[in-house]
């Protein structure tokens, strides 16, 4: 396994990457929420290692990812009302559920004829989608409901027996992965919290209601999920022996890391996963304790992540 820095951005480096690809090899490459493991989405043969190497259910769709609103309306049908939420948060922690309309996109991505679709806000990440000038596949690079990387290192840990080749764009400054939303029939469902608040999203579409879901066809739907080796405790108000505590606000003494000490919440997210993996890979701490997070805006996101990940 090789881990490239991202620092040259030479037309040979993006040809390196770009032959790959084509070749139906699967690489781990950085975006804005987490790292992903990314192939050919329009390769059968790519998406089927991808499933394999990650232990991933079949029934679990991955998320395609374009580099420019052309590329997204040539696969896929963009209603009036996703058009409106694409221009507002594309490029960006945003996935919408898509009716495919492409013959080529592989069925193994559909559920019901609809995929997951994203444009990511990383630069070089959308360079390179351009130059291959198809959507890439990229669920976050790790095994199935486990830990999600938000660097190189983190990505390096999770498939460190594959010979994979990993581009290290330094630390995801999102750090979760992206809101999932389907707009239709005058409904905005969420399917999964992330960056992008919801209640943002409804004021671009006053008329709309949002509506809750158990979807466990699209990413990060399952109970338990992005979860950590050691055992996790949350909503704790003390530090405990034998366990790292992660705050919240107001420091406390012996805690382990604070997410945010001016309860910045954007903050708390993008330290959440690689806080966690710390924990994982000190011997000092047998588990690992975080304080209440506000159950508002990107908040959600953060205790939707913790709840799964605390699960037995």
């Amino acid at each position: 396994m090789t881990i490239t820095l991202k620092t040259k951005f030479s037309v040979q480096f993006y040809e390196q990457i770009t032959k790959k690809i084509q070749n139906d090899e699967l690489l781990i490459l950085p975006t804005e929420t987490v790292y992903g493991l990314a192939g050919n989405g329009l390769s059968l043969k790519a998406i089927q290692s991808i499933y394999k190497i990650k232990n991933r259910p079949l029934k679990k769709k991955l998320i395609l990812h374009c580099s420019s609103l052309k590329m997204v309306e040539k696969y896929f049908e963009l209603s009036k009302d996703n058009l409106i939420i694409a221009k507002k948060y594309w490029p960006g922690p945003l996935t919408l559920i898509l009716k495919k309309k492409h013959k080529s996109v592989p069925h193994i991505l559909t559920q019901r004829g609809y995929c997951a679709v994203r444009i990511p806000q990383n630069k070089f990440l959308l360079n390179v989608i351009k130059k291959i000038n198809k959507p890439l596949v990229m669920p976050s690079a790790n095994k199935f409901k486990q830990l999600s990387p938000v660097s190189a290192k983190m990505a390096h840990q999770n498939f460190k027996t594959s010979n994979l080749t990993i581009i290290d764009g330094g630390k995801c400054t999102v750090g979760i992965e992206s809101t999932m939303l389907k707009i239709l029939n005058q409904k905005i469902e969420v399917i999964r919290y992330g960056l992008i608040d919801v209640f943002d999203v409804l004021k671009k579409l006053p008329h709309f209601k949002i509506k809750q879901t158990s979807n466990e066809y699209f990413p990060g739907t399952s109970n338990k999920h992005y979860s950590p080796i050691k055992p996790l405790y949350i909503n704790q108000t003390s530090v405990k022996k034998g366990s790292a505590f992660i705050g919240f606000g107001n420091a406390k003494k012996n805690e382990f890391k604070n997410l945010s000490l001016k309860k910045n919440l954007k903050e708390a997210a993008s330290r959440l996963y690689y806080y966690l993996y710390l924990v994982d890979n000190n011997a000092l701490f047998r588990s690992i304790s975080v304080a209440a997070i506000p159950n508002e805006g990107i908040g959600q996101a953060i205790n939707d992540r913790l709840k799964r990940a605390s699960k037995k």
